[in-house]
C-alpha cells in the first residue's frame, strides 16, 4: 500500500514536473487594452522584450483598444486558462474601471481574471499651466473655495478622472470636469488655457514638466515621488484623503494553472531586478514594484476597494 501510494506521488509529481518545464510550449499572446503608446502598452513592451531575450519564449502583443480596457478584458475572459493568453491588469480595468465602465462591470475583472503578478507601481499629479495663474496647491485651492464651480478641469482616463476628483473632494473645492479622449488633449487644452488643472500619472506628464510649460502642484501620494522630490505630497499638504496608488499587473483568465502562475512570477521578478529595466521604466515614470501570489491577490482586492471610495465619495456614475 505504502509503495502504491509512493509512486502515485512520484508520477504525480513528475507529471508537474514536466508541465513546469514544458511552458512555454507555444506562442504566448498578451492582449493590452490600451492603444499602442499608452503607458499601459509602453509598460508590457519593456517588461516583455526582456523576458523573450532571455528566456526565448515567443509572445505577440495585441492592442485591443477600447471601453476603459474592457475590449481586450473580454477576449481575456473567453480564451482557455492555458497561460497562452495573457493581459496587463492595471488600476485602469481592476481598481477605478469597474466603478466608471458598465461594460467592466458586466465582466467583473475582479472574479472572472487570475491575478498574476504586478510589475510597476506609479504616482498621480496635479498639474496646471505655468503661465496660468495657479503656481501652487494653496492658490488652486483658495480660488475653488472663494468661487464654487469656478474652476475647470479636464480628464482622459479613468486614472485622471478619479485623481481629479478625489483632490478636489479632499480640499473641498467644487470644479466642473469636462472628458477627453485620451490625456494628450485634455494637456493640451490646459496649456491653453482653456482648463485649469489636470490630474493624471507622472509618466505622461513627465516630458511637459521637463519642458517648463506644466508645473506639477501636488502628488496624489503619501510619500514624495523620486521623479518629483520638490513636489509636495496630497499627505504633506494635509489632505491624506486624496492619496492614490496607480499600478500596472500582469493577469490570465480565471482558473489559470499554478505552473504557469509561478513561470510568469519568477520571470517577472528577474526581470523587475534588470537595471536596464529599471532604468526604463523610470524614464517613463514608473517604480518596479514585483507582488505576486496570495499578496497580490490582496492588494487588487484593497485596491478596488480605495479607488470605489473615491468614486463614490465624488458621486462619479458608471457610463
Amino acid at each position: 500500500m505504502k509503495k502504491s501510494l509512493a509512486l502515485l506521488l512520484a508520477l504525480s509529481f513528475g507529471a508537474t514536473s514536466a508541465l513546469a518545464q514544458s511552458y512555454p510550449a507555444k506562442q504566448i499572446k498578451f492582449v493590452v487594452g490600451f492603444p499602442a503608446g499608452s503607458s499601459i502598452d509602453v509598460v508590457s513592451r519593456i517588461v516583455l522584450d526582456d523576458i523573450r531575450e532571455r528566456t526565448g519564449a515567443t509572445i505577440v502583443i495585441d492592442n485591443k483598444a477600447g471601453a476603459l480596457g474592457a475590449i481586450g478584458l473580454g477576449e481575456l475572459v473567453k480564451a482557455d486558462a492555458d497561460g497562452y493568453t495573457l493581459m496587463p491588469s492595471s488600476s485602469a480595468t481592476h481598481s477605478s474601471g469597474p466603478y466608471l465602465s458598465k461594460a467592466l462591470q458586466k465582466l467583473d475583472p475582479q472574479n472572472s481574471t487570475a491575478h498574476v503578478a504586478r510589475l510597476v507601481q506609479f504616482n498621480v499629479a496635479v498639474v496646471t499651466h505655468t503661465a496660468g495663474r495657479h503656481k501652487n496647491a494653496q492658490s488652486l485651492i483658495a480660488a475653488g473655495k472663494a468661487k464654487p464651480d469656478s474652476l475647470v478641469y479636464g480628464y482622459g482616463s479613468g486614472t485622471g478622472q478619479v485623481g481629479a476628483a478625489a483632490f478636489g473632494k479632499a480640499t473641498g473645492i467644487q470644479a466642473r470636469p469636462i472628458p477627453y479622449k485620451g490625456q494628450p488633449p485634455a494637456l493640451t487644452d490646459l496649456i491653453g488655457g482653456q482648463i485649469d488643472f489636470v490630474a493624471a500619472d507622472v509618466g505622461v506628464l513627465l516630458p511637459f514638466l521637463k519642458a517648463g510649460t506644466l508645473t506639477a502642484i501636488t502628488v496624489l501620494s503619501d510619500k514624495r515621488s523620486t521623479l518629483l522630490p520638490e513636489v509636495p505630497t496630497a499627505a504633506e499638504l494635509g489632505y491624506p484623503g486624496a492619496v492614490l496608488v496607480g499600478w500596472i499587473g500582469i493577469d490570465g483568465p480565471a482558473k489559470l494553472p499554478a505552473e504557469v502562475t509561478h513561470w510568469w512570477s519568477e520571470q517577472i521578478k528577474l526581470t523587475l531586478a534588470t537595471p536596464k529595466v529599471q532604468e526604463k521604466l523610470s524614464t517613463i515614470g514608473m517604480e518596479p514594484a514585483p507582488l505576486a501570489g496570495d499578496a497580490f491577490v490582496k492588494f487588487v482586492e484593497t485596491q478596488n476597494g480605495v479607488w470605489g471610495k473615491h468614486v463614490r465619495a465624488a458621486g462619479i456614475q458608471a457610463e
